[in-house]
C-alpha cells in the first residue's frame, strides 16, 4: 500500500461541500458527483480520533528529511496501543548521530552523515503483549538554496525578494561574491532579503552566497530584471479595445473593463475562484497548476469582431502577462503515466486545435536552441495562402533581434509578451518584457489579410477543440493547453512598445 504525501503547493481548488463547483447552469445531475441530502458538523482534527486498526499496530508514517548536523525529532505513533509502548529497533542502522527513544518512540539527535533512503525496521509492543513492526524509510540532507529565480522589479517602485534555503542551519550569513545589483537595490547580509527601489531599466546578473552555523556554503547565479514602470499595472486608456485584469469578486465571470458584456469570460469547464497572487505582479489571476484544459476560460460568442482584431483598422498590440510553471506538466502519459512537457502553451487567441479562427498568441520551446519558451503568434486569413504560421523566434530564427538568449522564458516568474502589427508596413513584433525580441516584415513573402468568418471562441489558456460553453469541448488532456499562470491581456489599437 502507498502512504499519502500531502505536499503540493499553491492549490487554488476551494474548498467544496455537497458538490462540485462547475460551470454547468444547471449543474451537474447527482450521479456526476453532487451530494443529495443533508451534511452536518464537519471537524478536521490534527490526531486520529478513531481506530482504524483491529489490533495494536504502527502508524506507517513518511519519516520528514534530516538535515546535516541540525537537530531533529521525530515521535512515532501507534494505533489501538494499550498502556505503555515499547519500542526497538529489529533491523538496519540510523544514520550517525541519530538513535531511536525506545520508551517515548522518538528517532532524534544530530545527524552527522548524509544518507538517503536509509531503511530501519522498528517494532513495538504494548502493556497487553500486542506487537507490530514496521520499515521506515530516513534521508539526510545536505543544505541547500531553494531560490533559483527572482520576479522581476519595476523602476521607481518598491522591490522585495527573500532568498529561501533548507536544511541549513542557523543563523545564516549572505554575500554578494559577483555580479552587480540594480541602483537602488541592496542585500540584507542576515536574512538574505533583496529590498530598495531600482532606479533605472536593466537585466542585472548577482552571484549570490550562503555559509550556514555549520560553515556549509551555497551559492546561486541569479537575473535580476527592472522593467519600465509603465507595465506594472494594466490600465485601461483611449486606445484600448479589451482589457481583462481578471480583478473583482467574481472568480466565475471575468468581464471585459471597458464594458462590453459580450466579452465577458467563463470556465470552460470546472471551475472554482482559481485567482492567486504570485511575486511579480498586483492582484490576482487565474492559475492552471495542471495543464489539462479544465481550468481555461472563453467567451460565450463566436466570431467577434474586436477580439478578432478587426476594429483595430491601422494597427494594433496584443499583450499579456504570463508565468509557466515549468517544464513539466500534471496529466498526461509522454514523460512518464502522469506527467507531460509544458512544450506549447495557449495564452489567448480564437485560433484553436479545431484550426478555425482567426489568430493565437502563445509559447512555444519548439526548435529552441536551449529549451527557453519564446512568445509567438498565428494568423489565418480566409483561403490558405493567407496563413500566417509559426511568427516565432525559434521557428523563424532570422527576425530575431538582438541577442537569442534574451527571446526565451526560463524560469517560473513573471513575463510580459507583446504582439505589434502595422497595415502600413506589415510589420509584425513581438516583445518580452518590453524589449523587442522578433521583427518580421511580410513573413513568406504574405501580406496580412483580417477576413476569415469563423464559429470559434475566443479563450484564453485553454485551447480549444470545439465549442466550449458550460462543460463543452475543453480538450482535456490535449496538445497546447497552458500550464501556469495568465495575467492581464488587452488589446489596443496602437503600437505601444518601440
Amino acid at each position: 500500500p502507498g502512504i499519502i504525501v500531502n505536499n503540493v503547493k499553491d492549490v487554488v481548488t476551494p474548498f467544496i461541500v455537497g458538490g462540485w463547483i462547475h460551470s454547468q447552469d444547471p449543474p451537474f445531475f447527482i450521479k456526476s458527483g453532487n451530494f443529495q441530502g443533508e451534511i452536518d458538523e464537519l471537524r478536521i482534527s490534527s490526531i486520529m480520533r478513531y481506530p482504524v486498526a483491529q489490533t495494536m499496530a504502527i502508524v506507517g508514517q513518511k519519516l520528514p528529511n534530516a538535515s546535516l548536523k541540525i537537530p531533529y525529532s521525530v515521535h512515532l505513533a501507534t494505533d489501538v496501543a494499550h498502556g505503555d509502548v515499547a519500542w526497538k529497533l529489529l533491523a538496519g542502522t540510523f544514520p550517525k548521530g541519530l538513535d531511536l527513544d525506545d520508551t517515548s518512540g522518538v528517532i532524534c539527535g544530530k545527524p552527522l552523515e548524509t544518507v538517503e533512503d536509509r531503511t530501519v525496521t522498528i517494532s513495538a509492543t504494548d502493556s497487553a503483549g500486542g506487537t507490530d513492526t514496521h520499515t521506515f524509510s530516513l534521508s539526510v540532507l545536505k543544505g541547500r538554496l531553494i531560490t533559483t529565480s527572482l520576479a522581476p522589479a519595476f523602476v521607481g517602485s518598491s522591490y522585495q525578494a527573500i532568498l529561501q534555503t533548507t536544511h541549513m542551519a542557523k543563523p545564516l550569513r549572505w554575500e554578494l561574491v559577483d555580479g552587480t545589483l540594480p541602483d537602488g537595490v541592496t542585500l540584507d547580509g542576515k536574512t538574505g532579503r533583496l529590498q530598495g527601489v531600482p532606479v533605472a531599466r536593466g537585466r542585472m546578473r548577482p552571484s549570490i552566497q550562503v555559509t550556514d552555523a555549520n560553515g556549509f556554503r551555497r551559492s546561486v547565479d541569479l537575473v535580476l530584471r527592472v522593467l519600465p514602470s509603465h507595465l506594472r499595472v494594466i490600465q485601461p486608456d483611449k486606445h484600448t479595445v479589451v482589457l481583462y485584469d481578471w480583478q473583482g469578486p467574481n472568480g466565475k465571470l471575468i468581464q471585459d473593463r471597458m464594458g462590453d458584456k459580450q466579452l465577458t469570460l467563463t470556465w470552460t469547464n470546472m471551475g472554482g475562484d482559481m485567482r492567486m497572487s504570485w511575486p511579480g505582479r498586483v492582484g490576482r489571476f487565474p492559475y492552471d497548476n495542471m495543464g489539462h484544459g479544465e481550468h481555461g476560460w472563453g467567451i460565450k460568442g463566436q466570431g467577434n469582431a474586436k477580439l478578432d482584431l478587426k476594429t483595430c483598422t491601422k494597427e494594433w498590440t496584443v499583450e499579456a502577462w504570463v508565468r509557466r510553471a515549468g517544464p513539466i506538466q500534471g496529466h498526461g502519459t509522454k514523460v512518464d503515466r502522469t506527467h507531460q512537457l509544458f512544450d506549447y502553451g495557449h495564452i489567448c487567441g480564437s485560433y484553436d486545435n479545431s484550426k478555425r479562427g482567426v489568430w493565437e498568441l502563445y509559447l512555444s520551446d519548439h526548435d529552441s536552441p536551449d529549451g527557453s519558451m519564446a512568445p509567438g503568434v498565428h494568423f489565418l486569413g480566409a483561403r490558405p495562402e493567407e496563413a500566417l504560421m509559426d511568427l516565432h523566434p525559434w521557428k523563424r530564427p532570422k527576425g530575431i533581434v538582438g541577442a537569442p538568449n534574451e527571446a526565451g522564458i526560463r524560469d517560473t516568474e513573471w513575463h510580459h509578451v507583446a504582439w505589434q502589427y502595422n497595415y502600413a508596413q506589415d510589420l509584425h513584433e513581438l516583445f518580452l518584457d518590453g524589449q523587442l525580441v522578433w521583427r518580421m516584415k511580410s513573413p513568406d513573402g504574405r501580406k496580412l489579410v483580417n477576413n476569415r468568418q469563423h464559429q470559434a471562441q475566443f479563450s484564453v489558456s485553454t485551447r480549444l477543440s470545439g465549442y466550449s460553453r458550460y462543460g463543452g469541448a475543453f480538450n482535456f488532456l490535449g496538445f497546447g493547453n497552458f500550464f501556469g499562470q495568465i495575467g492581464e491581456i488587452r488589446i489596443s489599437n496602437i503600437r505601444r512598445y518601440q
